[in-house]
């Protein structure tokens, strides 16, 4: 017996690989799909369990919308959290939100700074993408060379330096900026344990 054309596994199987080229080729979509992903607990960063043996973040100088110059070397003392991003960057636009939201929680705090760097080195571009979106995150852009030890160029990456000026986090890729591991991690940054 031969099966109909029109069958519920046929059927299925063209809405699934449709929807598996939607989130391939449409930007949006793909925000959408790992949105939903993070959702769900996928894309934590990686806590380290022991920071003491992590090596000295080089100084890396950034600018602000005003042009002042903002240097990590300068805000030793404080925890620092870099975010690198573009706004066409899909893996950067679906963690923005829990970026924003981490933002919030830790804004009002003097002993921790947030810096999102767009990389495509356009601050007025990247404050319109923010403002559009309704995010609050500080930009800045690259004023000088970053070392490739810390950003190879991968979007997005996410670095936290501790108050001792090491590099306590490096996170290459999309992730979740909402779990309780990282609140933790940060309290402790911040508190200096």
């Amino acid at each position: 017996m031969k099966k109909p054309f029109f069958s519920f596994s046929n059927i299925a199987w063209t809405l699934l690989l449709g929807a598996l080229l939607t989130v391939a080729v449409v930007p949006a979509a793909k925000v959408w799909a790992l949105q939903q992903l993070m959702k769900i607990g996928l894309f934590q960063p990686d806590i380290p369990a022991e920071t003491a043996a992590m090596s000295a973040a080089p100084d890396m100088v950034f600018s602000n919308a005003a042009g002042a110059p903002v240097s990590t070397l300068a805000l030793k003392g404080k925890v620092i959290l870099i975010n690198f991003w573009a706004s066409w960057c899909p893996p950067c636009r679906a963690e923005m939100p829990s970026l924003h939201t981490l933002y919030g929680q830790w804004k009002n705090n003097p002993d921790i700074v947030f810096l999102t760097v767009n990389a495509d080195g356009d601050i007025a571009a990247a404050e319109k993408f923010m403002q559009d979106n309704g995010y609050a995150l500080p930009v800045v852009i690259p004023a000088g060379s970053i070392p490739s030890n810390v950003y190879t160029g991968t979007l997005p990456t996410t670095l936290i330096i501790d108050k001792a000026g090491r590099l306590v986090l490096r996170k290459t890729g999309v992730a979740s900026f909402g779990s309780e591991r990282l609140q933790h991690f940060l309290q402790q940054q911040v508190s200096g344990n």
